[in-house]
């Protein structure tokens, strides 16, 4: 495991990989280790949907790499802008009172993420798995 690609990378990487472990640390704790309506439940929601934010928005400014990428977008990026839909509609769902779509829209979110992290250990070349390989 090595550090320097992230210390290589360009600032819009870096965040977005900063707040992607931030997602990965809270995911834990919002599912299964806050009483949901809490305050705590609540406080670190805000920090989780915060950091969905920045890798969401962040993902915009790194280009795609794959060969049939649209303008340096590419599948990938569908993904951020399902991500800026969910957060929205989560927050509409728990300020409303609906406790079952805000659960229902961030349990997929959630595993929308899971997915996408788990697919950039994938690909030679990547950051991560270049972090993680070493």
């Amino acid at each position: 495991m090595t550090l320097a690609p992230f210390y290589a990378a360009s600032g819009f990487i870096k965040a977005h990989i900063v707040a992607a472990l931030v997602v990965v640390a809270l995911t834990p704790l919002q599912f299964w280790g806050f009483r949901k309506g809490s305050t705590a439940h609540r406080a670190t929601g805000y920090l989780w949907l915060g950091a969905m934010l920045v890798v969401a928005i962040s993902s915009f400014f790194i280009p795609s790499t794959i060969p049939f990428a649209l303008m340096g977008f590419g599948p990938v990026h569908l993904l951020s802008v399902l991500t800026l839909f969910s957060v929205y509609t989560s927050v509409r769902y728990a300020r409303a009172g609906n406790v079952t779509g805000h659960s229902k829209t961030l349990r997929v979110l959630s595993i929308s993420f899971w997915i996408a992290a788990a697919l950039t250990l994938v690909p030679e070349g990547r950051i991560m798995a270049m972090i993680v390989a070493g």
